[in-house]
Formats: structure tokens, C-alpha cells, sequence
């Protein structure tokens, strides 16, 4: 990335805004007709907008696929939503994996220091993420939503020529997956990745921890870009 304009920067943000979005709705949201259809309409007219040559072609294509291809009929649905509580809600260690929570993941229980880092985390950026029903705020869809919010943010910052203000939201961005997101994420899907059963969860799982690792990698290259200065280097 060479000298982008801020227009360029606004869009590039947008997309990783949609695209942690996405993740987060499909770890969050118990699969139902109307998730479906809404997820459908808006990716019906993206579905063949991603080019070969792009990081992570193959495997956001196999999601979207996967989304695409749900069937619309009630069975299909049910069953979706099934593997979803199998695989997410830590009914127990002989049914499905662990819950999506950080705190149990990096600690092996519920709550402690990483609860408390991440809503703390959540406080410093004024953002209160939507959390999944009943859910915690270590749920990795509440964090990938906070990481989606915050992209919006810093869009909205580069289409207001508030370079500062962007590089402060990209800050947070490169914080929050150094050390909320890369620590544990990774480990966690290639667990579940191993219990999936349909490919909408196999893509899912496949998909996230590498497009967190990317997204990673593009923080750095915008922040050279910009800010080649030693505060965002």
C-alpha cells in the first residue's frame, strides 16, 4: 500500500467492518429462516466480487458459498442450528467444544483478568458492543463486533479527513488483536474445526483465525503507510 488517499483508506476500513460483522452474526446468532435470508440478500450481489488473487480468496469464497447455499427449508435450518449448539454453547466436554469465551479459553474458567481487560477495553474506546443474548462480553462474537464497530469508526474518521482520529481507532484495532483476539482465537477454532460437521462451521472456523491474522498484517502495512513515524511503526 503506497500512499493512500483517505477515500481508499474509508473503503478499506468499511470492508473489514462488513467482514467482522459477518463472522461475528455467525457465531452469535443461532441460525433461523430469517438469519438466512437476510444474510442472503445482502451477500447475493457480493458473492462473485472476490477476486482469485486476493489473501484469503478461497476461504471467504467457501463461506459465502456455504451461506449462499443454505436450503429454505425448515429441516435444513433446524439442523444448522443444532451443530451451531453443539458446537458453541459448552453444553458439556462430551457434547461439542467449549464456549466461545476468552476467559475460558486463556484461563479455563469464566470471568478474572480477562473479563475485566476486555470490557475495560470496550470502556476506552466507548463502545458497548452488542452482546449475543445472555452472553458475556468475552464471547468471541461480542469481540469480533467490537472490532467490526471500531473499523466503522475509523471509516468514518478517514472520510472526515480526521487522520488522527483514524490512526487512533487503528491503534485500538492492533491492540484489541494483540490482546483479545490472536492469543487464543487460533487455538480455539482449530479445536472446534475438528468437531464441525457442516460446511457452513468448517469454513467459518477455518476462515476467522486466518482473516484475524491478515487483518493483523494490513494494520501494520496501513499504519507504515501512513504513519511511517516511530508512534504508529
Amino acid at each position: 500500500m503506497s500512499n493512500p488517499s483517505d477515500e481508499e483508506l474509508a473503503a478499506v476500513a468499511q470492508r473489514r467492518s462488513q467482514a467482522y460483522w459477518l463472522l461475528a452474526r455467525c457465531f452469535a446468532e443461532v441460525p433461523s429462516a430469517s438469519f438466512f435470508d437476510e444474510l442472503q440478500h445482502s451477500l447475493a450481489s457480493d458473492a462473485a466480487t472476490v477476486a482469485v488473487d486476493e489473501p484469503l480468496a478461497a476461504e471467504s469464497a467457501a463461506l459465502v458459498t456455504a451461506l449462499l447455499g443454505v436450503a429454505k427449508d425448515e429441516g435444513a435450518v433446524q439442523d444448522l442450528a443444532m451443530e451451531f449448539t453443539r458446537l458453541f454453547s459448552g453444553i458439556s466436554k462430551s457434547y461439542g467444544g467449549p464456549p466461545p469465551f476468552e476467559s475460558v479459553a486463556r484461563e479455563g474458567a469464566w470471568g478474572g483478568d480477562t473479563v475485566a481487560a476486555v470490557v475495560q477495553a470496550y470502556a476506552d474506546a466507548g463502545i458497548s458492543p452488542p452482546l449475543p443474548e445472555g452472553a458475556p462480553p468475552d464471547h468471541l462474537g461480542a469481540e469480533l463486533r467490537f472490532l467490526a464497530l471500531a473499523c466503522y469508526h475509523e471509516a468514518q474518521a478517514w472520510s472526515g479527513a480526521e487522520r488522527e482520529l483514524a490512526l487512533e481507532w487503528l491503534d485500538r484495532e492492533q491492540d484489541f488483536l494483540d490482546q483479545h483476539i490472536l492469543p487464543w482465537v487460533p487455538g480455539y477454532c482449530s479445536a472446534l474445526a475438528a468437531l464441525a460437521h457442516k460446511p457452513l462451521y468448517q469454513a467459518l472456523l477455518a476462515l476467522t483465525p486466518l482473516a484475524c491474522q491478515n487483518d493483523r498484517q494490513d494494520i501494520d502495512a496501513i499504519l507504515k503507510a501512513v504513519a511511517p513515524s516511530p508512534d504508529h511503526g
